[in-house]
């Protein structure tokens, strides 16, 4: 859950959304501001725009999807892929 890998990562980001959501006692808003601040501290993430990671970490959850993290709209500066939604 720890390490740097792709699989790794979509863990410890899922785990965390579920313990600030858990600790919101479900509020989503406020899970999601504690999911930008735990991306904005751990290091693995550097090249990540937080607050697109928070948003698409949530709709994976709600929708039952897998968290793409190879997805260029995710980074810093990144633009969506071409013909996407």
């Amino acid at each position: 859950m720890f390490g740097d890998s792709q699989r790794d990562k979509a863990e410890y980001l899922s785990a965390v959304e579920r313990q600030a959501r858990n600790a919101r006692n479900g509020n989503w808003i406020e899970a999601k501001q504690e999911l930008i601040e735990a991306i904005g501290r751990d290091r693995r993430f550097d090249g990540f725009d937080a607050e697109a990671l928070a948003a698409r970490v949530q709709l994976c959850k709600t929708n039952g999807a897998i968290l793409d993290l190879e997805d260029p709209a995710l980074m810093k500066g990144g633009s969506p892929r071409p013909l996407s939604r």
